[in-house]
């Protein structure tokens, strides 16, 4: 009811009836002495007491599942994780090195979703998922365990034989006379680099608009025009030579990726698995 804020989301979350759920918790007020959610305006709230309980419910959890883990085969593991990323996160943490972390952990099941930050952290907080894996502005946030995080360099990003290729101190001005292919509007790093362009009253409307990183990357190598990806998707093909890295003055974006759980979420050892994965990947990014 806490995660759900509602009796007849909960009620549906749990395949149990709304009446049933009213009336444990009832009965649990009762026991207690104690009035554990708010009910204004048909809105439901926890109370101070109903916040200070939720935390011994997770800490109940959370020891149970342990017992029942200490009293199986520690050496099995199996289990699902639910993880949420940015797309351009995607492309690297499933490529081919999943593949070996699969082999090693078959009875792993990972269900991938991919999303933007304010989903994703609507679903940590909903216990929709159990990581993300963001690439945004640098999230603060108490209810929020931080694994690991770095900043990512961006840059503008144009094939080898482009003709500003070899230009120094380049301004926005002067590439916006080339097309551009970029994410789509409103998310991550797009939506931080229209907010720059936005305090000089510059707009670009680009050719192409998509998720996938990975073609945008091809169309830039093929000449076509102009990108703005992080350096994690585009330093293999830098260092090969098929594109260069546009010297643009002026454009200063802070952008941070970041692997989250939720504070009161219990990391199994699966969960575990995956995060010891993920900081591995993370690491040659």
């Amino acid at each position: 009811v806490a995660e759900r804020k509602s009796f007849t989301k909960a009620a549906e979350a749990l395949l149990y009836t709304q009446s049933t759920v009213s009336a444990q918790i009832k009965q649990l007020e009762t026991e207690l002495d104690a009035v554990l959610f708010d009910r204004i305006n048909h809105r439901i709230s926890l109370t101070e007491q109903g916040r200070e309980l939720l935390k011994y419910a997770h800490q109940l959890v959370n020891i149970v599942e342990e017992i029942k883990l200490d009293s199986g085969n520690s050496d099995d593991c199996e289990g699902v994780v639910r993880f949420a990323m940015a797309a351009s996160i995607c492309n690297i943490m499933m490529g081919e090195t999943y593949l070996t972390f699969h082999k090693k952990h078959p009875n792993i099941i990972v269900k991938i979703y991919e999303g933007e930050t304010d989903g994703m952290c609507y679903d940590l907080d909903h216990n929709d998922i159990d990581l993300a894996f963001i690439v945004d502005r640098h999230q603060y946030n108490k209810d929020y365990v931080t694994v690991f995080e770095n900043k990512v360099m961006m840059h503008f990003v144009a094939g080898k034989d482009f003709p500003l290729a070899k230009q120094r101190h380049l301004s926005i001005e002067q590439l916006l006379e080339y097309p551009f292919f970029l994410t789509e509007k409103g998310l991550s790093y797009r939506q931080l680099l229209d907010e720059e362009l936005a305090k000089r009253n510059i707009e670009i409307t680009p050719q192409v608009e998509m998720g996938n990183t990975r073609l945008l990357l091809e169309l830039v190598e093929l000449g076509g025009g102009i990108s703005f990806l992080p350096d994690y998707v585009t330093r293999q093909s830098f260092e090969q030579g098929n594109i260069v890295y546009l010297d643009v003055k002026d454009i200063d974006i802070e952008l941070w990726r970041q692997l989250l759980y939720h504070k009161n979420k219990w990391v199994s050892p699966a969960m575990q698995k995956v995060i010891d994965y993920c900081a591995s990947v993370a690491e040659h990014l």
